[in-house]
């Protein structure tokens, strides 16, 4: 892995004109907004994921784990949502995470909210010392062969709390551009910025063999599968087509 400054003017904050034309470069390209998938859907694959968690009872006072964190997309809402000390990140490129504090959101935010990093590429996520109420992991498992895939799952076993949630995509059959990509079953290690696809048989098994009970999730992605793994089975949704269609608000007794 190396280190990278791919500030679009330096290291200083970016102005909104920095940020727009951002938004033109290519996805995979140097530059620790685009680097992490399209740069235009920047802003909302961030947005979204805080809006799918929120729905599913994330509340301040939760810990939260963003699995392949990458350059805070979802983080930057989530650090300043959640109190001091609940928000953890692992990735291994750490000049993502750089550049998203020195460009956007600022290194005040790291004294007053204490996020916590980690910088691994081995798929551990018990590294923090305590379990997670809510394990999020976007765009993570569209890049692993079917190895990574068993090892991202089984961590994830030993990460999360008993009534914890765990969220992730996944390219599926049902997913855009299905066909244009390999199976994941047949590769090994990682493929960014290549992907994979995964079916559906595979993602239920792999999850079963580690103690979790996972369903697809009708939440929109544009290119991708939500599910959602849990291992306590009364935490499953009734009907996961249903259940985000109103703004209902689950598992959390303060609006039920």
């Amino acid at each position: 892995m190396s280190e990278k400054n791919p500030g679009i003017e330096g290291g200083h904050p970016l102005t909104a004109e920095d940020i727009m034309k951002s938004r033109e470069m290519k996805a995979g390209s140097d530059n620790y907004r685009a680097f992490v998938g399209p740069p235009k859907q920047y802003d909302f694959m961030g947005a979204t994921q805080l809006a799918l968690l929120s729905s599913l009872g994330l509340r301040e006072e939760n810990t939260l784990l963003d699995f392949g964190c990458g350059s805070l997309r979802a983080g930057r809402f989530l650090i300043h949502y959640l109190l001091p000390d609940r928000y953890c990140g692992i990735d291994p490129n750490k000049w993502l995470i750089d550049q998203a504090f020195e460009q956007e959101i600022g290194q005040d935010v790291i004294q007053i909210k204490r996020p916590r990093f980690d910088y691994n590429a081995e798929f551990k996520m018990d590294v923090f010392g305590h379990p997670f109420d809510f394990i999020v992991a976007q765009s993570v498992f569209t890049h692993t062969g079917s190895d990574l895939f068993k090892t991202g799952i089984s961590s994830a076993r030993y990460a999360l709390a008993e009534d914890g949630q765990f969220l992730f995509t996944v390219l599926t059959e049902g997913s855009t551009n299905f066909g244009k990509y390999p199976s994941g079953y047949e590769q090994k290690g990682w493929k960014y910025p290549g992907s994979v696809v995964f079916d559906n048989q595979l993602i239920v098994e792999t999850c079963d063999e580690n103690g979790l009970a996972v369903q697809l999730l009708p939440w929109f992605h544009p290119r991708q599968n939500w599910y959602r793994a849990v291992k306590n089975t009364d935490l499953l949704l009734d009907d996961p087509e249903n259940a985000f269609r109103n703004g209902q608000v689950h598992f959390d007794p303060r609006f039920t």
